[in-house]
């Protein structure tokens, strides 16, 4: 199976052309019996089994190394903190990531790593060119994401595996003497481009959301037919969010959280207004109604009978000298009520 590490520490050990190289496995403090596995595992490969080491309190008691691998080359030694596995002598073959497996008869397993670099295999590759950048500006805030940009120059009619590749990406902090492998792509696709009959560039992006912890640089580091190249790095820059941002930007927070609250608040209390009216509107309607159909229903005792009261004048008309007759003027009536 293929291992790829995301957000994981892997140190690095950086030895020359058949010089040894001694890689730990840490033991924990309350030791039981355990079993110890050692892996190795090229750019781009499978896991290949080294050696099994068997443990018995704090005592090597054995150790079978598989078949392929010539056990002259190699030494396993013991104490009470490590388990170590040596290479003594190195060569550019032996490029790769190391594992150790450290498993218990509970059935829990500890896995750690240590990528090792033969410096020999950077000579021989120099056809190749690795340019690195930062796709944003620096410095960057904790929290923002950046952008890493590693792009492969390379002549694809030299190289018949130049397209094969297996991209890994380092950070060395200012605190640590060496980089630290904090992610690998494994033989993912990857864009390539064609810049003349036989020159070819492949872009490979990585991105990181940072913390204030993160500053440093950053390598990209391409792996192909076996051997690899770093890039020159990329220095990332954080900068701490000071304390009167801090404050302005929690002042601003604060006062959108009362603002929308007093609106919410605000917009509740006028539709309760709103229906309280409408409700006590209706009310008084509704009694009005009530009451005008209540007397309308009911009658006046006092009416008892329809009256008709008319006021009557009855005057006397004296005849006028030459037989002539005046004609009576019509008399008022006047009427208290009409009942229909």
């Amino acid at each position: 199976m293929l291992l790829f590490f995301s957000d994981t520490l892997v140190p690095m050990n950086i030895v020359q052309t058949g010089e040894s190289v001694t890689f730990k496995c840490a033991l924990p403090s309350e030791f039981n019996d355990r079993d110890v596995y050692w892996y190795k595992q090229r750019p781009g490969d499978t896991l290949t089994l080294i050696v099994r080491v068997s443990l018995r309190q704090h005592k090597l008691t054995t150790h079978k190394f598989e078949p392929e691998i010539p056990d002259s080359r190699w030494e396993v030694n013991n104490d009470q903190k490590f388990n170590r596995l040596t290479l003594l002598k190195a060569s550019s073959s032996d490029d790769g990531l190391y594992h150790c497996e450290l498993s218990a008869w509970t059935g829990s397993i500890e896995w750690s790593g240590t990528y090792l670099m033969v410096t020999e295999n950077t000579v021989r590759i120099l056809n190749n060119t690795v340019i690195q950048q930062l796709a944003v500006s620096n410095p960057v805030r904790p929290g923002d994401t950046a952008d890493f940009q590693c792009s492969v120059l390379f002549d694809s009619e030299k190289m018949a595996c130049s397209e094969d590749f297996s991209m890994f990406w380092f950070q060395a902090k200012s605190n640590n003497t060496y980089p630290n492998m904090i992610y690998t792509e494994g033989n993912k696709h990857h864009e390539c481009e064609k810049k003349s009959d036989s020159e070819k560039s492949c872009m490979f992006n990585f991105s990181k959301v940072v913390n204030s912890s993160d500053s440093g640089i950053f390598y990209c580091a391409v792996a192909s037919c076996g051997k690899i190249l770093f890039g020159n790095g990329t220095r990332l820059e954080i900068v701490e969010i000071t304390s009167f941002e801090t404050i302005a930007l929690v002042t601003t927070v604060s006062c959108l959280v009362f603002s929308l609250i007093l609106n919410i608040v605000l917009i509740f209390y006028q539709a309760l207004r709103g229906c309280h009216k409408r409700s006590h509107g209706m009310e008084s309607t509704t009694s009005q109604e009530t009451s005008h159909r209540h007397r309308e229903r009911i009658p006046d005792p006092a009416d008892g009978e329809n009256k008709n009261y008319a006021a009557l004048n009855f005057s006397k008309s004296k005849e006028k000298r030459g037989g002539k007759k005046k004609q009576m003027e019509p008399q008022e009536c006047f009427y208290s009520e009409i009942k229909v």
